[in-house]
C-alpha cells in the first residue's frame, strides 16, 4: 500500500522527491531488477530520470510500497534516523520542537517511513490536522529539547561550555565521567537482574492469578449449575407439595364421600324392615285371624303346660304385691306414729317384690351404670346411633361391666334399632305418578333406598327465581340466597338419614362444612369456569366406581353437566321438579 491512506501534501511530496534524488544510480538500477513495481511497464536500468519519476509516482500514489523500498527511503532521511531512536511518547511530546527545527514536511515523511505502525498512525493523523504543530521559535525549540534530553547529555559525558561554567574538559574529567557511567551501567545491570526476578515473580503471580481466575470461573459455573439444580429441586418440591396437598384434599373428600355412602346404606338397612312393617299394618284380616289362633294356642298351652299358667299367676301376684307395697309406703310417708308392724310388713313386701322380679325377669340391669346406659339408648338421636357400636366395643375393653351386663346393653341397642325400624314412613301415594328421578327422590326421602343427592347450588338458585329472587320486596344478597337454600335442603332431608346430601357452590377456596348430620355445603375453590361442575362430576365418578348399588341423583338444569353426569351413571332431576319437594 502507499505510505498512508491520506493523500500527501505538496510539501511532503517535495520531501519525498528530495529523498529520491539522494538515492545513487546504482541503487536505482538494483530497484529495477528486484522491485515488483518496476517489473511492468518496460523500465530499463540506466534511464535514471524516468526511474526517479516512476519511483516518485509509486511512493506518492496509491500503489504498493514494499518494506524494502520504505527502508531505502528511510536510510536517506536523517530525520527518520533521529526519530527512529526516540520513544513514541517522547515524539508526541516533542513534535512541536522537532517541527520547528527540522520542518513539518520532513518530520511527517520521516514518521511515515518509520517501521512502527503506531508512529505511522500518529503521523497520518497530524497530516490531516492543520493545527497539529504549534509555531515555536528555533531558540525556544532548542532550549526545550535541551531540557528534555538533559539526562541523555549527562550520560554522554557532556559538560557545559567553559565560557558558561569556567570548566574545561580534561582527561581526568573524562575518566571520572567514564567511571560514573560504568558504575551506573553496573547499577543498571543489577537493577535489570532484579527486574528480571521481579518479572519472573510477576509471571508466577500472573500464572497463579490465571489459575485462581480459572478456579473462580469454574466455581461460578458450578454455582450456576447448582443454583439451577436447586431451582429445579425447589420447583419439583413445590409440585410435589401441591400434588400432596391435592391428594390429601382428594383423600379427605373421598373419605367423607365413603362415610356418607356407608351411612346411607346403614340407615337404609335399619329402615328397610320398616317398609315391610308399614305395608303389613294395613292387612288386618290375616292378623286378626292369627291373633285368635294365638289366644286359642295360649289357652291350650296353659292347660298342657303348668309353667305358663304358673308364670301368669306369679305375674298377677307381683302386681298385687306391688300395689300393696305402694299403699304401705304411702301410709308410712303420711303416718305421724308409724307402727313397728307396718314397717316390718313394708320390708317383707319389698323383699317379696325383688324376689318376684328376679324370678320373672332375670336379665334386668344389675347396676346403676347399666341402667343409665340402657335409658340413654332410648334418648339418643338417630344419627348418633352408628357411633354407639364402637362405644360399646370400647366400653367392653375397659371391663367396667361384666359380660352379662354387656350382653344386656347390646340387646338394648338392638331394641333401639328395632324401634327406629318401626318408624318407617310410607311413600306418598302419588310417588307412582312422578317422573323416575322425582320418584327416586321420594323413595330416598322415605328411607326406601339409600341415595346420594348432589345439588348444583347456583344453578338451583337461578332455577327457582320465585323463591330465591322474589319480584316483590327487598332483593336478597347472594349469601342470603345460599343460606336460604341450605335451610330449605336441611328441612327437607334432615329426617331422612339414608339420604346423604351435598350442595356445591363456586368459591375461591375449597371448604366442606357439615350443616346437618346428612347435609354438607361445599365451595369448589380453584379458578376459572365450571369449578362446581368439576367437583360434582368428581364425586359422581367416585361413588359410581366404589359402589354400583347406591343411587346418585344430581339436581341441575345445566344440559352439558347433565349429559356428563348421565354418562357417569347418575340420574338427573330438573330444578323445578326438585323445587316441588321443598317445604314452604
Amino acid at each position: 500500500m502507499a505510505l498512508c491512506s491520506t493523500p500527501l501534501t505538496p510539501e511532503c511530496e517535495k520531501e519525498i522527491a528530495r529523498l529520491i534524488d539522494l538515492m545513487p544510480e546504482v541503487e536505482l538500477d538494483m530497484l529495477v531488477a528486484t522491485e515488483p513495481a518496476f517489473q511492468r511497464g518496460g523500465f530499463r536500468a540506466g534511464n535514471i530520470p524516468v526511474l526517479r519519476k516512476r519511483l516518485h509516482q509509486i511512493v506518492c500514489g496509491a500503489g504498493e510500497v514494499s518494506d524494502k523500498l520504505r527502508c531505502i527511503l528511510a536510510r536517506r532521511s536523517r530525520t527518520c534516523t533521529l526519530t527512529g531512536l526516540i520513544a513514541i511518547d517522547t515524539l508526541i511530546e516533542a513534535r512541536h520542537a522537532f517541527a520547528a527545527l527540522l520542518g513539518a514536511p520532513a518530520l511527517l515523511v520521516a514518521l511515515l517511513l518509520d517501521d512502527r505502525d503506531e508512529v505511522q498512525e500518529y503521523a497520518e493523523d497530524w497530516m490531516q490536522r492543520p493545527d497539529a504543530f504549534h509555531a515555536i521559535e528555533p531558540d525556544k525549540a532548542v532550549e526545550y529539547l535541551r531540557d528534555l534530553f538533559a539526562d541523555l547529555h549527562s550520560l554522554l559525558g557532556r559538560v557545559p561550555d567553559g565560557d558558561d561554567m569556567g570548566v574545561t574538559l580534561t582527561r581526568e574529567a573524562w575518566l571520572a565521567q567514564k567511571e560514573r557511567l560504568e558504575q551506573r551501567l553496573r547499577d543498571f545491570k543489577t537493577e535489570n537482574r532484579r527486574l528480571k526476578g521481579v518479572e519472573g515473580q510477576l509471571k508466577n503471580l500472573q500464572r497463579e492469578k490465571d489459575e485462581v481466575v480459572e478456579q473462580r470461573d469454574t466455581a461460578r459455573q458450578r454455582e450456576k449449575e447448582l443454583g439451577e439444580t436447586l431451582r429445579q429441586s425447589e420447583r419439583k418440591l413445590e409440585e410435589v407439595t401441591v400434588e400432596l396437598k391435592r391428594e390429601q384434599t382428594h383423600r379427605e373428600e373421598r373419605v367423607a364421600a365413603a362415610v356418607d355412602r356407608a351411612l346411607a346404606q346403614e340407615f337404609h338397612g335399619w329402615l328397610g324392615q320398616a317398609r315391610e312393617v308399614e305395608r303389613d299394618v294395613h292387612q288386618t284380616a290375616p292378623h286378626a285371624e292369627l291373633l285368635a289362633r294365638a289366644e286359642a294356642a295360649l289357652s291350650k298351652q296353659a292347660e298342657a303346660d303348668r309353667h305358663s299358667g304358673n308364670r301368669a299367676r306369679l305375674t298377677e301376684r307381683r302386681e298385687q304385691v306391688a300395689q300393696t307395697l305402694a299403699t304401705v309406703r304411702a301410709a308410712l310417708r303420711n303416718a305421724l306414729r308409724p307402727t313397728a308392724d307396718l314397717q316390718a310388713v313394708e320390708s317383707e313386701l319389698a323383699a317379696e317384690m325383688l324376689r318376684l322380679d328376679n324370678l320373672l325377669n332375670p336379665n334386668a340391669p344389675a347396676s346403676a351404670l347399666e341402667d343409665a346406659l340402657t335409658a340413654r339408648f332410648q334418648d339418643v338421636g338417630d344419627n348418633a346411633l352408628p357411633r354407639l357400636r364402637t362405644f360399646l366395643d370400647d366400653l367392653a375393653k375397659l371391663h367396667v361391666l361384666d359380660a352379662p351386663a354387656m350382653a344386656r346393653l347390646k340387646e338394648a341397642f338392638q331394641r333401639r334399632i328395632a324401634a327406629i325400624e318401626a318408624l318407617g314412613v310410607p311413600p306418598p301415594p302419588q310417588a307412582e305418578d312422578l317422573p323416575p328421578e322425582a320418584a327416586l327422590l321420594s323413595r330416598a326421602l322415605c328411607g326406601e333406598t339409600p341415595a346420594i343427592l348432589l345439588l348444583d347450588g347456583h344453578n338451583v338458585l337461578y332455577g327457582l327465581p320465585s323463591r330465591y329472587n322474589p319480584p316483590r320486596g327487598a332483593s336478597l344478597t347472594e349469601s342470603k340466597k345460599r343460606e336460604m337454600l341450605v335451610r330449605d335442603v336441611v328441612r327437607l332431608v334432615s329426617a331422612s338419614p339414608a339420604l346423604r346430601t351435598q350442595i356445591v357452590f363456586d368459591g375461591p377456596t375449597r371448604t366442606d362444612t357439615s350443616v346437618a348430620p346428612n347435609v354438607t355445603v361445599t365451595y369448589s375453590g380453584g379458578e376459572g369456569e365450571h369449578r362446581a361442575d368439576n367437583v360434582l362430576l368428581d364425586n359422581i365418578r367416585f361413588h359410581t366406581l366404589e359402589s354400583s348399588k347406591i343411587q346418585i341423583l344430581l339436581v341441575t338444569d345445566d344440559n352439558d353437566l347433565r349429559a356428563q353426569a348421565r354418562r357417569l351413571g347418575a340420574q338427573c332431576l330438573f330444578v323445578p321438579d326438585f323445587g316441588a319437594f321443598i317445604p314452604h
